[in-house]
């Protein structure tokens, strides 16, 4: 996973250090040429057009391109917060700049023809990635949702959720459409140390699991051991599913090997202890599935999931916490509870 994340923050890195260079530029050009700029109420027809385009575009365009990198790129589960808030910081700067130069402009004709192109290619762009975004953030409403609490404590971040291939790899699959598999951040805000190759390693492995509602726990794997099994039969690996109305059941995955504290037939209530996550089944690296289904058994043929939210956390989906009810999650959301 180290690998990973050095990509990230070295991509990070040089894009931001790109941005900011562009941004100086652009500042010492700007005032370099001032006195030769004129307003953009005195502008040509249809050029001043163009201009009001282009100060349209440009914000969102931005707004967009926040969105898809912070809800839609998976390589943003490993960007560090201070390459979040640097590039929102610039882009706010890039914004300032860009507008500035669109209401003083030099009326010359070469950079009238690039504001033509640059406007119609931003205000494109800016379309396609907020719809994007917004496709991304479709779900079912609340009165179709099924409402749980968070089952653990401390800080996470989904590494696949929403309703939607865009945001959320299990969409392809009946079964587990709405699943959630979310992984842990340790108190540096780190996912894991050294390598992250051994699972020792993940801040995830061993993490506590606690009951997200008040059921029955109908169904408990418990002996597999924490590596990638691809069987049809133990893709879950060490799993327990709960009842908790007559058709609903959730089921939490990929768990510990002999870390299950409970045993089918229990009565659990919200916020009870159940277990460790764990590497088992069909996983790449330690992370806590959950989803709720129509079935006390995990099949993945014939079960059928249900759409579900949180009732009572905090999100942060860019980089300010907000207080959220019964609200649901898309791939990158920093949780933790209340």
């Amino acid at each position: 996973m180290k690998e990973f994340e050095d990509i990230v923050t070295t991509g990070y890195t040089i894009i931001l250090s790109v941005i900011a260079l562009f941004i100086i530029f652009r500042y010492w050009y700007y005032w370099k040429t001032k006195h030769s700029r004129t307003k953009i109420g005195q502008e040509k027809i249809p050029y001043r057009y163009f201009r009001y385009i282009s100060i349209i575009a440009i914000p969102l365009f931005l707004a967009g391109l926040v969105c898809y990198i912070f809800t839609l790129q998976k390589g943003n589960l490993f960007a560090p917060y201070w390459a979040k808030v640097t590039l929102i910081a610039l882009f706010t700067l890039l914004l300032i700049t860009e507008i500035c130069y669109n209401i003083h402009l030099q009326p010359k004709k070469v950079n009238r023809i690039f504001n033509l192109i640059f406007g119609v290619a931003f205000l494109v762009l800016g379309v396609l990635l907020n719809k994007i975004y917004f496709d991304a953030r479709q779900y079912p409403d609340i009165a179709s949702c099924v409402i749980i609490d968070l089952p653990f404590k401390g800080k996470w971040i989904a590494s696949g959720a929403g309703a939607s291939g865009l945001t959320n790899h299990h969409d392809r699959i009946r079964s587990q459409k709405y699943a959630i598999d979310i992984v842990k951040f340790d108190d540096n805000s780190k996912l894991f140390k050294n390598n992250g190759v051994a699972n020792e390693d993940s801040y995830t492995f061993g993490a506590e699991i606690i009951s997200p509602v008040n059921g029955k726990v109908v169904h408990v794997t418990d002996s597999l051991p924490d590596k990638k099994i691809q069987e049809r039969d133990k893709l879950a690996g060490n799993h327990i599913i709960i009842q908790f109305q007559d058709t609903l059941f959730v089921a939490l995955a990929h768990l510990k090997q002999k870390s299950i504290k409970v045993k089918q037939g229990d009565m659990v209530q919200t916020g009870d202890i159940l277990a460790q996550v764990g590497n088992s089944g069909n996983t790449d690296f330690p992370h806590l599935h959950i989803h709720v289904q129509n079935s006390e058994v995990y099949d993945i043929e014939t079960t059928k999931s249900y759409p579900f939210r949180f009732r009572q956390f905090k999100r942060m989906r860019y980089i300010f916490w907000q207080n959220e009810t019964n609200q649901f999650l898309l791939s990158n959301d920093i949780v933790k509870p209340k």
